[in-house]
């Protein structure tokens, strides 16, 4: 008696997942749309760094860098955001750091070198990050979700048909967010700072001066009827 009570509870979970499952012959598959397109713009993150025993040489020197960011925009190419200073007191070190992030996004890409180039040659820049688009970002969504389905229904005509079956309406559909491939293997360009010094020159560890190609995907799963 005890096994068999046994036996129906090890099954019982078994019984509620079989019975969300369509009452009707189906076919559940996946697909994938992929590409690889050049960015059409870029973004770039770091903080303007000053430290001096007094607060006030520390901000005027992270207000200078500020206004010489601000002179490499142009209007309609580049554009710049600043936000407010922060001062903090470095006791082991009896003076004061005074810190501005700023977050620039460069909408014609053919200038992103000239851009990048200048912003390395300052002094008082730390913390860099980049990332990179495309301003049509919601066209390849669509045309990669419609490259998914085209997969989704290949894959499921070849596996109908080895049962001498075909494929029947769609009965369910769910899709993926769009995600660049880079950050599912955690290399997302935007995770490479240079921490704890001035920007010089690019890192060994990356060319800020260079543009990165865009690996995008979009996934759909699919419920198929069987004819």
């Amino acid at each position: 008696m005890l096994n068999k009570l046994a036996l129906t509870v090890a099954l019982l979970p078994f019984a509620v997942h079989a019975s969300n499952l369509p009452d009707y012959p189906f076919i559940h598959t996946a697909g994938e749309g992929f590409v690889m397109v050049a960015p059409d713009m870029g973004e770039i993150d770091f903080d303007i760094t000053a430290f001096n025993a007094d607060p006030a040489v520390a901000s005027a020197t992270v207000a200078e860098r500020v206004g010489q960011v601000q002179a490499l925009m142009v209007e309609g190419v580049a554009s710049a955001a600043t936000r407010d200073a922060r001062k903090e007191m470095r006791s082991a070190e009896a003076d004061y750091s005074v810190r501005s992030s700023v977050h620039i996004v460069v909408r014609d890409i053919s200038k992103w070198r000239p851009i990048m180039q200048a912003l390395l040659a300052m002094p008082n820049i730390d913390h860099m990050s980049t990332s990179f688009g495309r301003s049509d970002r919601e066209k390849a969504e669509q045309e990669l979700t419609v490259a998914a389905i085209r997969d989704a229904q290949r894959r499921a005509e070849a596996m109908a048909s080895g049962f001498g079956k075909k494929v029947g309406a769609v009965s369910a559909v769910s899709s993926g967010q769009l995600r660049n491939l880079t950050n599912a293997v955690g290399l997302m360009p935007g995770d490479l700072y240079l921490r704890n010094r001035s920007v010089d020159a690019p890192s060994a560890d990356k060319d800020f001066l260079a543009t990165e190609v865009l690996r995008w995907s979009q996934t759909v799963d699919v419920i198929f009827r069987i004819k």
